[in-house]
């Protein structure tokens, strides 16, 4: 009999991926963009308990599976549960011919990205067990990237076809030891960032990063608002038949990984758009260099800001040098995304996400999802195999220019694969002529100093986390250096002064002194109002 290990009686902190994941998760109501959807397929002659036991199993080894994450005093802490109602469904599929089988399942996908996850409750994932004929099934697994990240679909996916091999052969499966939990890893972490560290690292990257440009200069179709929104829209385009094969021979000519030659082509693209000769990317890493985490279900990811210096109109191939040594030297000094942003306290414009506002995200297996509609960026280059598709940020952007960068993004990678001794200015030529900015606007309100007494408290309440005096009610929370998890604490401290539930997404919408005291006051009028 299989038992969980047990569980702390009270939560322990939520690693730093956790933490990322969660507060992205917050700031949009766009399921699909927080949700991984697999689906594994399982030939063998079991049943569908035996499925449903794999399932079992699997949330047994894992902890993430049994996750619920809360907010306690301002801090992000997950609750490990030691057993969970299994969300399996069930749906038979084998009456129906090829095609609409396809179809069905491409639908059943569908529903289970777009249904909410509440990260309060466990579990943060779901799956479906599809019939498909005899001996053939699917199972299809939706996860939040809170418990969830691509390398554990590789984890899952072997895992569940090790457990119904098993069960087809009546033997105990053989599955990879796990000499930690997912909660010993967040407590390891936080650990291991000690004081110490930390200064390394801050050293480092103060280094690494400045002089960082604060925005890019990517023309943007319209001003830019004072406020992030995060709404976003997609467009995407199948990559050209023979660009997989181009790929793989010029990674083996230039001794490299395919994906760094989609990166280099991305840096080439904004850097043509831009006029730029200093690029910033953010990236997605996995962050499972310690060996105890390879085999573990859970969520890892991290950003790291890559910055790429084009100046001396480099070549495809020593761009893809540069690029390959920035990757090479942000490894090597990992740090969390959000405790860069808490190192490097730089004023921020108003509306400009902090250190970098351009991504990349290589999704090496499967297909891209469902559509989108958030954005944590501006703008975002997701690459699979066969598809190429840009994210952006609608207050910013049109489809039309999301069209246009698509096109010569694959513009510029067919080149540059084909002649990698072909230098920047020269590449560029194959796309088209860069567009015109839009004319910035200034709609900033007065200099206005406290005036009621909750703006006051609230502004009292920034000196305290921030350490200097709030002048204006309309200046920006993270111009004046704060950061997400200081936004975090500081809005418990402050709802639970005035009995009030202000979220993060409606202080994103209007970080200020003034924003904020409005949100309260609104809130806590409501209450009363129903009591």
């Amino acid at each position: 009999m299989i038992r969980p290990r047990p569980v702390p009686p009270s939560g322990v902190p939520a690693s730093y991926a956790q933490e990322r994941a969660w507060l992205a998760s917050r700031l949009t109501h766009d399921p699909p963009t927080y949700c991984a959807v697999d689906e594994f397929p399982v030939h063998a002659g079991i049943d569908e308990a035996d499925l449903v036991r794999a399932l079992a199993l699997l949330t047994v080894r894992h902890e993430p599976l049994r996750t619920a994450l809360h907010v306690i005093d301002g801090e992000l802490t997950q609750y490990v549960h030691p057993w969970v109602e299994l969300p399996v469904e069930r749906a038979d599929l084998s009456g129906l011919d090829p095609v609409a089988q396809t179809q069905r399942r491409r639908s059943l996908r569908t529903e289970l990205a777009c249904r909410p996850f509440d990260p309060e409750r466990a579990p943060l994932w779901r799956a479906a067990i599809l019939t498909l004929g005899e001996g053939t099934w699917s199972v299809l697994f939706a996860a939040h990237h809170t418990v969830y990240d691509s390398a554990s679909r590789i984890n899952a996916h072997a895992e569940l076809t090790e457990i119904c091999a098993a069960a087809e052969e009546g033997r105990e499966p053989q599955l990879p030891d796990l000499p930690r939990t997912y909660s010993e890893h967040a407590h390891r972490e936080r650990a291991r960032l000690g004081p110490t560290r930390r200064g390394a690292l801050a050293a480092h990257w103060r280094s690494r990063l400045a002089g960082l440009p604060p925005v890019h200069t990517i023309p943007l179709d319209r001003p830019r608002p004072l406020a992030r929104t995060f709404r976003g829209a997609e467009a995407r385009t199948a990559l050209p038949a023979g660009i997989g094969a181009s790929l793989t021979a010029a990674a083996r000519r230039l001794g490299t990984r395919p994906v760094l030659l989609l990166l280099t082509a991305y840096v080439a693209l904004l850097h043509h758009h831009s006029g730029a000769h200093d690029v910033v990317v953010g990236l997605p890493v996995a962050g499972r260099a310690e060996p105890e985490t390879l085999s573990m279900v859970g969520t890892f990811v991290n950003m790291q800001v890559l910055r790429v210096d084009l100046t001396a109109d480099p070549d495809v191939t020593e761009l893809l040098r540069r690029v390959r040594a920035a990757v090479r030297a942000g490894e090597r000094n990992d740090i969390p995304f959000q405790t860069l942003v808490e190192l490097l306290p730089a004023p921020r414009l108003p509306g400009v996400p902090p250190l970098y506002q351009l991504a990349f995200n290589y999704v090496p297996a499967g297909g891209l999802g469902a559509a989108v509609s958030s954005c944590e960026e501006d703008l975002l280059l997701d690459v699979a195999d066969d598809m190429v598709r840009i994210v952006y940020d609608v207050a910013l952007f049109d489809r039309s220019t999301a069209d246009t960068l698509l096109r010569d993004y694959v513009r510029l990678l067919a080149a540059a694969l084909e002649a990698p001794d072909t230098r920047l200015s020269r590449l560029g030529a194959v796309a088209g002529p860069r567009r015109a900015a839009a004319r910035p606007h200034d709609e900033r309100p007065a200099a206005t100093a406290p005036r009621t007494t909750v703006e006051r408290q609230v502004a009292d309440a920034w000196r305290d986390l921030l350490g200097t005096d709030v002048l204006d009610v309309h200046q920006d929370f993270f111009a004046l250096g704060g950061h997400s998890l200081q936004a975090l604490r500081m809005l418990a401290r402050l709802t639970s002064a005035y009995d009030a539930q202000v979220t993060l997404r409606t202080f994103f919408a209007d970080p200020t002194v003034a924003g904020l005291a409005t949100a309260l006051q609104r809130t806590r009028l409501g209450r009363v109002a129903c009591r």
